[in-house]
């Protein structure tokens, strides 16, 4: 019987052995994977950070892109509004001169724009009581000292424009209006104005 029993502790030794190789051996294997799902889990986490941290940082840059975009707009709808109002005033200025001003800033524009002597002068609604026929008298022997004819005369017809005239010679015009002489100063001096503001 001692032989049973010395065989049955034996047995029990081996599998209580066994048994503790096989837990040792589990929770080793446990404890690896648990490291490696720890350290799985680091690296997730890691790369959410910075997965966040670069589209916190992309968002940002957006964001700054688009202020600053959006800022420079500003800027230039305020320069743009700044030397509409330059040229506004131009206009105004010049349709609140006195008659004298007036008469001598369109003397000057018919001379310089006249090519023949014979054109006909057609003049803004407002303007039509602005000039008589002495003034047309003087700018015509101007034009006749200066080689040209001096045969202008004024239209019968009127214009509504705010200030200005359009020449006119056999179906061809040359327009003389206030606007257009703006618009065509503005596109020569809008970048200089600029600067000068700017």
């Amino acid at each position: 019987m001692a032989g049973i029993e010395n065989l049955k502790e034996r047995l029990l030794s081996d599998a209580n052995e066994k048994a503790a190789n096989i837990e040792n051996e589990a929770s080793m294997k446990a404890n690896s994977t648990l490291e490696e799902a720890k350290s799985k889990a680091d690296k997730i986490i890691e790369e959410l950070k910075e997965k966040a941290e670069r589209d916190g940082r992309e968002r940002k840059e957006r964001i700054i892109s688009k202020a600053k975009m959006e800022a420079r707009d500003m800027v230039l709808k305020a320069k743009q509004d700044a030397i509409d109002n330059v040229f506004r005033l131009v206009v105004e200025r010049i349709n609140n001169m006195d008659i004298a001003s007036y008469r001598d800033l369109f003397k000057k524009l018919i001379l310089n724009n006249v090519e023949t002597g014979d054109e006909e002068i057609v003049l803004s609604v407002k303007d039509k009581n602005k000039f008589d026929q002495n003034f047309l008298f003087d700018i015509n022997r101007e034009l006749m000292s200066m080689g040209k004819l001096g045969n202008l005369k004024f239209s019968q017809e009127t214009l509504n424009i705010s200030s200005g005239f359009i020449l006119r010679r056999r179906g061809l015009e040359i327009n003389c209006t206030i606007e257009a002489l703006i618009r065509n100063l503005r596109d020569e001096l809008e970048a200089e104005l600029a600067k000068q503001l700017f």
